[in-house]
């Protein structure tokens, strides 16, 4: 019964490993999920920082494109 607590952190990070990171394209289609995602950047509960740098990222192209009325 000792290789339980090492088998259940692999299975743990195995578990965690499957989460993929989102792109721009992904966030840039999904505008509820980019807003969830940037809630949870700016208070400090998001834990991919590429997620929230690709989440910013489409937010500034968003603003821009109407600021400059596209």
């Amino acid at each position: 019964m000792k290789l339980a607590g090492p088998a259940a952190l692999v299975a743990t990070l195995l578990l965690c490993a499957c989460d993929v990171t989102k792109g721009k394209d992904e966030l840039a289609n999904s505008p509820q999920e980019m807003s969830r995602i940037l809630e949870a950047c700016s208070n400090g509960t998001h834990i991919d920082p590429q997620e929230c740098s690709n989440a910013k990222s489409v937010e500034n192209s968003r603003n821009l494109e109407q600021s400059l009325g596209r």
